[in-house]
């Protein structure tokens, strides 16, 4: 009895062993309290998390990071422009940088203020400043200017890729029309962060200086010193501080909740994070979620290289002296950055044009045969690899070398080859006994045959002879 119960004992510890060892090996998705969130890797455009990403949310602050990047567009850090009256249209409870009318700014802090201390006022500023430029007429008014720069954001984010976006105005302060996506604003943040400019500032967890910089600028100009705080905990000292973070736009509105654009890097591999519609402190934690998932569990794989070969085929009829198997090789370099328990599902699936394929002798279409004449570099097909039925990559595949057809006296004694190998096969075999087992059983049915015919053409010829004897 003692006996049976340490057996049963021990089995129960080893299937909780297997099932503990079976759980370690399980990747688990983060629990996101946000409504909305994305995580994204913008070098390899590969979406690593999602949660109603394509549901429709109010940007708020975020909004500036499309700003920031129109501004940059049309402007170089350096230059000047001088605050106008736009900054009276500012709603009283807006967050502001601090701007004057009068006020010369260069664009380097123009973007700081965009980023740093989230400044509305910054941001309609920037807005004039563009439209003006843009239109080549400076004595547009407000309304005119937010409605240039309005279709400006809308214009750009579209070539972004943008599906289900809308910008009404340059700041994110609410209004109906003014929304966007999770997914859409990932695709905005990666556009802006390739600009370094933004991105230095991005990591800035202060700034302190005059709004017009390095720039000189004469005794009579007016200009101001700022101490701006950076509003992004994930890159502040504290609570909520993330080694990796690297950036980049905060955003609150009642409607829109509690947000963040958050960008990170980590060994060369750069991800973004947006949550958006979610309460403080809980953005936090989600970004922070988001980047651990995506740094601990996904690793770069290579998929193809330049001049790697892809596959291998058999060559029908091959010139003698000659490898009966052709390399098919790439011409693109693609690395995708997979989750590590996809990465080993990886399945390939070369298709090989019409005019490249020969027909199998035997009739056994299951081995693909290329056929010649192929010249090198000459593109046979393409091969598409795909994990979970999700397309990552698809590309030519080219000839690696020459291959000649086989010529006149080759092919006969490939064919006289042939068939003797179908002949003194076990198949050929069996077919030549049953055929030579039929002219057997032929032979001996004519033989039968010709001596009945032999016996009664003798009696009538005898009886023939009595009769006329």
């Amino acid at each position: 009895m003692h006996k049976l119960i340490r057996f049963i004992s021990l089995l129960l510890v080893s299937v909780m062993m297997l099932g503990t060892m079976a759980f370690a090996d399980t990747i688990n998705e983060p629990s996101i309290f946000a409504r909305s969130a994305v995580l994204y890797n913008p070098d390899k455009d590969v979406i690593l998390y999602a949660k109603d990403m394509d549901a429709k949310i109010y940007p708020a602050s975020m909004t500036k990071v499309l700003t920031a990047l129109l501004v940059l567009e049309y402007f170089e850090p350096d230059e000047l422009i001088t605050v106008g009256t736009e900054i009276n249209e500012v709603s009283l409870d807006s967050s502001k940088a601090g701007h004057i009318k009068g006020e010369v700014l260069n664009i380097e802090t123009l973007v700081r203020g965009l980023i740093i201390p989230s400044g509305n006022d910054t941001a309609v500023v920037a807005a004039c400043a563009v439209a003006k430029r843009y239109k080549n007429d400076t004595t547009l008014n407000y309304n005119q200017c937010m409605t240039v720069f309005s279709a400006m954001m809308n214009e750009r984010a579209k070539e972004l890729g943008c599906k289900n976006s809308n910008f009404s105005n340059p700041h994110g302060y609410h209004a109906d029309d003014h929304y966007t996506t999770s997914h859409d604003m990932a695709l905005i943040v990666a556009e802006s962060i390739k600009n370094e400019l933004i991105s230095k500032i991005a990591m800035e967890k202060s700034y302190s200086g005059s709004g017009a910089g390095d720039s000189t600028v004469s005794s009579d100009t007016i200009t101001q010193e700022y101490n701006w705080m950076s509003h992004n905990l994930l890159i502040t000292s504290g609570e909520y501080y993330y080694q990796h973070a690297t950036g980049l736009k905060t955003g609150f509105t009642d409607q829109a909740g509690s947000c963040v654009a958050a960008t990170a890097e980590k060994e060369g591999t750069t991800l973004i994070a947006i949550v958006s519609d979610s309460e403080d402190p809980d953005r936090w934690y989600d970004a922070k979620a988001l980047f651990e998932y995506g740094f601990n569990n996904f690793t770069n794989h290579t998929i193809s290289t330049v001049g790697g070969t892809a596959s291998s085929l058999k060559i029908a009829n091959p010139k003698k002296n000659e490898p009966d198997t052709l390399d098919l090789i790439t011409k693109e370099s693609k690395i995708n950055y997979l989750r590590n328990d996809k990465a080993d599902g990886i399945i390939s699936q070369v298709n090989i044009l019409p005019e490249y394929i020969a027909e199998s002798k035997d009739g056994d279409n299951s081995v693909l045969l290329l056929k010649a004449p192929i010249e090198k570099d000459t593109a046979v097909g393409t091969i598409t690899y795909t994990t979970d039925d999700t397309v990552l990559f698809s590309t030519e595949l080219y000839a690696s070398r020459d291959v000649e057809k086989a010529g006149i006296i080759q092919r006969i004694t490939e064919t006289i080859k042939t068939v003797f190998s179908v002949i003194f096969s076990l198949k050929g075999l069996i077919v030549a006994v049953v055929v030579v087992i039929i002219i057997i059983i032929i032979l001996l049915i004519r033989r039968k045959r010709s001596r009945s015919y032999n016996y009664y053409s003798g009696y009538r010829f005898k009886s023939n002879n009595r009769r006329f004897r």
